[in-house]
């Protein structure tokens, strides 16, 4: 075993680390779309990392961007102790484009060049959800990705009604305002099928995902390909994603798609929805969280439920700042506590 040292104002740690112990980062190819995130995520990242990833696209002349979820907590203290830190190169000598605390998500960060180095470090206390982020090539004056907030619109593939490229990483997003429902209906549908008995098959090829949220940390509604239009979809978070795919080989002409944005019907005999887990026990104690606590071992985040047997959660100062946060690992909606 390493002894691992590590040290800040007036305190010192020494930790025993494996030989073994597994690692982070590598080289990542970026062909096709991914996605980066800290060991563990959305739970909390292990302490002692070091974390390089060199992200490089296949052509000299592309440039890289990276999105980043909103669900991002790193330790906050300036930036000092744990941080993700992009660099416009493939190497600490290049240009750094941001280095990144705190609980609040970059904003997309796009390459001058087709390398990225991305570096992740972790002290050994106060670890956070992490982060995750996703790159992919970033295509200059491209109409293929696109948030919606209007209150109703069409969503079509890249070209339509003409055939659709080839290589394309396309993400539409549909936010709405609280107290409104979101219902999407496909017109049209044509996409590269997989030649598979019953005509459906596991889309392999071509596809299109929506999501009930945010794409990859939200319920997967469905991945369509072929003719067969998609059913009528509701959202249950006020956020719908479509995520679409293309290979590099037979294009067809794709897909439009309808959205409308309403007002909720809210009686006077209204009920809240199912209970999400707190008193059940559903929800664990490692999902709940605070800015402080009072003592430790006295008055903790897990105590913050209405039936708790002993003392209920106290932050250390009476301030408007502090907060407890409960981690659903989905994205939901609440409209009244």
């Amino acid at each position: 075993m390493k002894p691992v040292l590590n040290s800040r104002p007036n305190r010192c740690l020494c930790v025993l680390r494996p030989e073994g112990s597994k690692s982070c980062g590598g080289q990542v190819d970026a062909s096709d779309a991914g996605y980066i995130t800290t060991p563990g995520y959305p739970l909390e990242y292990p302490p002692h990392q070091n974390c390089r990833w060199v992200v490089t696209a296949p052509e000299p002349s592309q440039r890289l961007v990276l999105n980043f979820n909103p669900h991002f907590e790193l330790e906050k203290l300036d930036c000092r102790y744990d941080y993700i830190e992009i660099r416009d190169g493939n190497s600490e000598k290049a240009d750094l484009l941001g280095k990144h605390c705190s609980n609040i998500a970059p904003p997309a960060i796009i390459s001058s060049g087709p390398v990225l180095l991305i570096r992740f470090v972790s002290d050994y206390a106060h670890q956070g959800a992490g982060f995750s982020l996703r790159y992919e090539i970033f295509k200059t004056g491209s109409d293929c990705s696109r948030n919606f907030t209007s209150q109703n619109g069409i969503i079509e593939s890249p070209g339509f009604p003409d055939k659709y490229p080839h290589n394309l990483e396309c993400s539409f997003i549909i936010i709405v305002p609280p107290a409104m429902d979101l219902t999407l209906t496909f017109l049209t549908f044509d996409l590269e099928n997989d030649p598979l008995p019953g005509g459906e098959g596991d889309c392999k090829y071509d596809w299109l995902e929506v999501w009930d949220g945010l794409p990859q940390v939200s319920p997967l509604i469905g991945r369509y390909c072929g003719t067969k239009i998609p059913p009528e979809i509701t959202s249950s978070t006020g956020i719908l994603s479509l995520s679409f795919h293309t290979d590099m080989a037979v294009a067809k002409d794709g897909f439009s798609a309808r959205y409308n944005m309403t007002h909720k019907e809210v009686s006077d005999t209204f009920h809240c929805s199912n209970a999400l887990g707190l008193e059940s026990g559903k929800i664990s104690d490692a999902q709940i969280t605070a800015s402080s606590s009072f003592y430790d071992n006295t008055w903790l985040p897990r105590q913050a439920r209405l039936n708790n047997n002993n003392n209920a959660w106290t932050p250390n100062e009476d301030s408007s700042k502090e907060f407890i946060q409960v981690d659903l690992h989905v994205l939901k909606v609440l409209t009244g506590i």
